[in-house]
């Protein structure tokens, strides 16, 4: 639905008329001041990427910027709200002749994360979403001085996305309170304002009188977990076993699996691989080669897209679970499974993301995962459950029609999906309620907006992979992922200074908003 450009303010003591048919080009012009200086600290953390917990380079980054290099800007609290890698930036603008408090004034919040994914960096963009986020942030707080308008802004950086969702630690300390509309943008392959899923990690930990007897367990479960696809509880849920047996590291999706099997020749072990790997397996492949690692050893090494994309499709580690599934199920006596480079270990951990769509399924569908391996593992141990994140429509419905237009490059591709990509730790910030029958979303705790955007370029040659891929990486630091996210934060920087000027758009932004 199209919205005018002009909006009435009710100042208190005072009426005026703010003409914002202006706006697209004075963001634009804006941008052209305040988006360089951004992007140099974003191709900055892209070359020095730091995992959850360790972006004190990054923070240490944003609180110079503003507090040495462009002091007066922001009110800057560092190490904000316990969090030694969070910080929030505050700022408010009275007009000439305002007469109330701050209270009276309007407000919006704008958040960013910053921190990257063990062992190939910025392969969530994360170095995008601090950019665009701090850049639609200075873009409204400009405007709000270019314009005189009243407004309060408030931007908080969270650390800590990937592993144990700082964004619920921040929110149980209190960092948004006092705000009710957050808003952010998240890089990905295509555009989309969808839902995010909700997620749970559960660790399971394996243990074997020898090395090739916890690899034969760790194996087993492996076998049930896949067995469960089709059988789970809920709207659109998943199990996924997402890293390497031996090699836990969070939320990283293993690109390279490997696996070797003694006691039988390389010709059986490789007749029964290459009769496994089908068209159905994308971009999967493999080498094989004998080892004297143990008696009679074949290695497999097992290369595949990794990422999230394996999570819903044949991914490496899937590749060596049916070869397990097969050789131990035609009776090859004598056969036994080791991890090559890793053969003398008897403990090991598997990781299983747990995901559906609602936050109210995600505890039956652990249980089933759970009851499926218990009697294989030692222990299983969860993380914090992260919270589906629900779509709220008209901010949706404004943000889309600006991508359609010129001044945003015209993106006729972006539209509404039902399709939950992932998961966001802002989930937490936005705490929804929903009617366990139809599913309606009923209420939340703030109201935030979180569109996905693409950011890769259609030339051949390009880099595109998926969030979690290695190859996102390379595509989250090219120029063209950068144009993509300047026009986004002008997006947002527009309904941002829409909310704060038109009290209509904000009460209808805010209708779902638990009092």
């Amino acid at each position: 639905m199209a919205r005018p450009q002009l909006f009435l303010l009710a100042l208190v003591g005072s009426s005026a008329a703010a003409d914002l048919s202006t706006l697209p080009a004075l963001l634009k012009t804006i941008s052209a001041d305040v988006f360089p200086g951004l992007k140099a600290i974003s191709e900055d953390f892209h070359a020095h990427p730091e995992t959850s917990l360790q972006e004190f380079h990054a923070h240490d980054t944003i609180v110079d910027y503003y507090t040495n290099q462009n002091p007066g800007l922001w009110d800057v609290t560092p190490h904000a709200y316990g969090e030694p890698t969070a910080f929030a930036l505050d700022f408010v603008h009275k007009p000439a002749g305002f007469s109330g408090s701050d209270d009276d004034i309007p407000v919006v919040g704008f958040m960013g994360e910053y921190d990257a994914l063990i062992g190939i960096g910025h392969a969530c963009g994360h170095n995008h979403i601090i950019l665009n986020g701090l850049a639609a942030a200075n873009e409204a707080r400009q405007v709000l001085i270019d314009l005189d308008l009243p407004g309060r802004i408030r931007f908080m950086g969270t650390p800590d996305e990937e592993n144990t969702g700082a964004k619920g630690r921040l929110r149980d300390a209190g960092a948004f309170d006092g705000v009710d509309v957050w808003m952010m943008s998240h890089p990905t392959s295509t555009n989309a304002v969808q839902p995010m899923s909700g997620r749970v990690d559960a660790e399971a930990h394996f243990i074997g009188a020898t090395h090739a007897d916890a690899v034969r367990t760790a194996y087993e479960a492996l076998v049930l977990i896949t067995d469960l696809a089709d059988k789970l509880p809920g709207t659109a849920s998943t199990a996924a076993p997402v890293e390497d047996v031996g090699m836990f590291a969070i939320n990283v999706v293993a690109q390279k699996i490997l696996f070797g099997v003694a006691g039988l020749s390389l010709q059986d072990v490789n007749s029964t691989v290459s009769g496994l790997l089908d068209s159905t397996y994308i971009n999967v492949n493999y080498t094989i080669e004998e080892t004297d690692e143990v008696k009679d050893g074949v290695a497999l090494t097992v290369l595949g897209p990794g990422g999230h994309t394996s999570e819903t499709t044949k991914s490496p580690l899937r590749l060596c679970i049916e070869t397990f599934r097969t050789l131990t199920s035609s009776g090859n006596d004598g056969v036994s499974f080791f991890l090559p480079g890793n053969t003398t270990v008897t403990e090991l951990d598997i990781t299983t993301s747990v995901r559906s769509r609602y936050t109210i399924d995600l505890n039956p569908v652990l249980q089933v995962v759970e009851d499926a391996i218990k009697s294989k593992a030692s222990q299983i141990t969860t993380d914090r459950p992260y919270p589906a994140l629900e779509v709220i429509t008209v901010l949706g419905e404004r943000f889309i029609n600006l991508m359609h237009d010129a001044d945003h490059g015209s993106q006729a591709n972006w539209n509404f999906s039902t399709i939950a990509p992932a998961a966001t730790d802002a989930g937490f910030v936005q705490d929804a309620q929903i009617d366990p029958n139809t599913k309606e979303l009923l209420s939340v705790g703030k109201i935030v907006f979180h569109p996905n955007y693409g950011i890769c370029e259609d030339r051949p040659g390009a880099p595109c992979g998926f969030n979690h891929e290695p190859e996102f990486a390379q595509t989250a630091g090219t120029e063209f992922s950068y144009q993509q996210s300047e026009i986004i934060a002008r997006a947002l920087a527009q309904v941002g200074i829409e909310l704060l000027t038109d009290s209509s758009f904000m009460r209808e932004a805010t209708k779902l908003l638990r009092k």
